[in-house]
């Protein structure tokens, strides 16, 4: 099967690098021959080490999206607009596609699975997801004996190795966030993962898949971790918790929700484990009960040995000419989900409010809370470094998010209030 790649940068590289390593081992185990038929980097720079090695390289994408004798693009480049129009017009011609680029289906599937469907193209995307683990094929293959009722997944390692540090070591935001550019695991412009970003494209990808219609990133709700401080991370883990930034699904009858924010995992709770960079998305399924894939997220092999599963896949699908592509053509406008508003989701909450320390504060705060249907679980009054001030945390029963909306703009009014509070949502 020749293969032609677009963009060889750290995902690019690892790729080549396995290929070359395993080409022969892949000839014996599955029949199929991989090869290299050329490679698209923006400079010749970025094309030399190539070159070097053999490979046919180019700056002009054309080249290879019109080269009759490639069969299967493989497009690693990332980013939105110009990876839609190669990956339409390599469609167009009849090429295969296996790609990383959750941010590109998560924007265009809608329209790029319809066009795969129709050209009677594979489009295998396992590496757009959490990195190394297997769920895309899961969600497809592996458990269609089971109807996915709920999933919750830890799909950003940046994130993940933020909140893991700050809990270990009681540090600030601010400091995890600068080290953990330092050492390479966030970005230098670090938005798009600490926003919930990132997430929320990969969210929007495994909801459509579970839900069998297009679940669109742009209207889901999105929370990042920049307003988590070290001292609620504290006091977590004194309710017995632990705070992980999750994408969340669940089936609600005809409706989707799905969304990103940060939650209170208990410590018991097999996600609570996933430290660091690590990823995980844990499913609950009717006919299986719950199960949990964890593994590397990204970088260099992890991400490239997906790729090597899905160019596997297709070379084998393309020697038996027997395995018709997976329909996906339902990934599309017409056929989008129904979501869940924000304010009708409910679960328990965790609150923290910093207030002058007055006489009857608290009984404001209940106040507030009683009038809008909130029952509390537990009250909790810290110190805080100003003598003068008191940290109150307060975790409640399960109530509607608009109640909590509601409730929380009343309090922030009081004027012993001295900081907008803070809430974290638990896993329920």
């Amino acid at each position: 099967m020749r293969i032609g790649i677009i963009g060889v940068g750290t995902v690019g590289g690892g790729v080549v690098e396995i290929i070359e390593k395993k080409r022969e081992e892949f000839h014996a185990k599955f029949g199929v021959l991989l090869e290299i038929a050329g490679v698209v980097a923006r400079t010749d720079e970025e094309l030399a080490p190539f070159k070097a090695k053999g490979y046919a390289g180019f700056t002009d994408v054309n080249k290879i999206l019109e080269d009759e004798n490639i069969q299967v693009i493989c497009e690693l480049a990332g980013g939105y607009d110009l990876p839609f129009k190669w990956i339409t017009k390599a469609l167009e011609n009849g090429k295969h596609i296996v790609t990383a680029n959750k941010a590109l289906l998560a924007k265009h599937g809608n329209e790029i699975f319809p066009l795969a469907e129709q050209k009677k193209c594979h489009i295998l995307f396992e590496a757009a997801v959490g990195g190394g683990i297997p769920i895309i094929r899961s969600l497809q293959e592996g458990l269609v004996g089971s109807q996915v009722e709920s999933l919750s997944c830890i799909i950003n390692g940046t994130c993940n190795y933020i909140l893991t540090r700050m809990a270990a070591e009681g540090l600030s935001f601010d400091e995890v966030l600068k080290d953990a550019q330092k050492l390479g695991f966030a970005e230098q412009n670090p938005t798009f993962d600490i926003d919930g970003i990132d997430a929320a494209h990969k969210t929007a990808i495994l909801a459509s898949l579970c839900s069998g219609r297009f679940v669109d990133f742009e209207k889901i709700h999105i929370t990042g971790i920049r307003e988590i401080a070290a001292q609620d991370m504290q006091f977590v883990q004194e309710l017995g918790g632990v705070v992980r930034l999750l994408g969340l699904y669940n089936r609600v009858g005809d409706l989707v929700d799905a969304r990103v924010h940060p939650c209170i995992v208990p410590s018991d709770h097999l996600l609570a484990g996933v430290r660091y960079v690590l990823n995980a998305v844990y499913l609950q399924c009717d006919n299986l009960g719950p199960t949990l894939q964890t593994g590397a997220g990204a970088g260099k092999l992890p991400t490239a040995s997906a790729v090597i599963a899905d160019l596997v896949s297709i070379a084998r699908s393309i020697e038996t000419g027997h395995r018709e592509p997976i329909p996906m053509g339902w990934f599309q406008t017409a056929n989008s989900a129904s979501l869940v508003p924000i304010g009708d989701t409910s679960t328990r909450y965790y609150f923290r409010f910093v207030a002058r320390d007055d006489f009857g504060v608290l009984a404001k705060i209940t106040g507030i809370l009683g009038e809008n249907k909130i029952s509390i679980e537990s009250v909790l009054q810290k110190n805080t470094k100003n003598k003068d001030k008191v940290n109150i945390v307060v975790v409640t029963e399960r109530a509607l998010e608009s109640s909590v909306s509601s409730a929380l703009e009343k309090i922030d009014a009081l004027s012993e209030i001295t900081e907008k509070s803070k809430m974290i949502r638990f896993l329920e």
